[in-house]
């Protein structure tokens, strides 16, 4: 997906909200905007909205000299995610459909993303409701059906706190078919983006094989990607790409992808047919 120019005061709004995450000095904050707005006029408006947003986070950090003011946000989200890992796997193993109902929540989890909003609310208020609410894009089915015939997958994640929700979704994926998965994050950290640290710290590393994708773009940006992942990503037999980022970066690629996402701004809600907060479970036309 191509930049529009929608894009551009979202990215300005992002740079400001990091600026006064990375400092509490106004001054910092207008020199920030200030520089962001330099660059507009030389965006190239044919890369994607991920690697745009890139270039500002990194200027956000060099102006501050913060490389990763999210940090404390990300280890409050998954202690709060961690929290409600309990209950919410009770609730999927009492349902008819626990695959289901896990999917439902790895993309209520995808609420938790600094880069849309400076808050999320509560975590368990939204997944409850997410789980009371139709898909607004439904392709369940094929995915059961594709994990079925999987034996190497490859999970793109997203989010810090997210990946908890995220961990839940695999660990009944392998009761329907104990395959090799990989869960790929950050090789730096990026707004509230979950990198190794987060994955560990989470338990993920006991459900799938953490690895980093060798970039810290939020999104996946296959030129940026590691030798590793990129063998990875042309062999696996299924790739979940999680998040409104991903789904940016990758939604013109022909791989076999299901992406799982909130659709959280008004171009992206456009652009698929759906509503602003449809949960989103697509597969990628081949």
């Amino acid at each position: 997906m191509k930049i529009y120019l929608d894009c551009i005061p979202c990215l300005l709004r992002q740079a400001l909200e990091a600026a006064r995450m990375a400092t509490d000095d106004e001054v910092v904050h207008r020199t920030v905007l200030d520089t962001v707005a330099r660059m507009i006029p030389g965006l190239p408006l044919d890369i994607t909205p991920p690697e745009i947003a890139q270039r500002v986070y990194a200027l956000v950090a060099d102006i501050t000299g913060n490389q990763d003011p999210c940090y404390e946000a990300k280890q409050i989200a998954n202690q709060q995610a961690l929290s409600l890992y309990p209950g919410f796997k009770e609730v999927i193993a009492g349902s008819s459909d626990p695959l289901l109902v896990a999917c439902k929540l790895a993309i209520a989890g995808n609420i938790i993303d600094l880069a849309q909003q400076a808050s999320y609310g509560d975590l368990k208020s939204v997944a409850d409701l997410a789980l009371a609410a139709p898909l607004g894009i439904d392709d369940y089915e094929k995915f059961r059906k594709c994990l079925h015939d999987s034996s190497l997958i490859l999970y793109l994640g997203d989010n810090a706190g997210e990946i908890v929700f995220d961990r839940m979704l695999i660990e009944e994926m392998r009761k329907i078919k104990d395959s090799e998965i990989y869960f790929v994050v950050r090789e730096n950290p990026i707004i509230n983006d979950a990198t190794r640290l987060d994955a560990v710290s989470t338990g993920m590393d006991k459900v799938a094989r953490v690895i980093s994708n060798g970039s810290d773009a939020p999104a996946t940006i296959l030129s940026q990607c590691s030798s590793q992942v990129l063998q990875l990503y042309h062999s696996a037999d299924l790739i979940i790409a999680k998040g409104q980022g991903n789904y940016e970066s990758l939604s013109d690629e022909k791989e076999n992808i299901f992406f799982f996402l909130r659709a959280k701004c008004p171009l992206i809600a456009r652009l698929l047919r759906v509503n602003v907060g449809d949960a989103i479970l697509k597969k990628q036309k081949i």
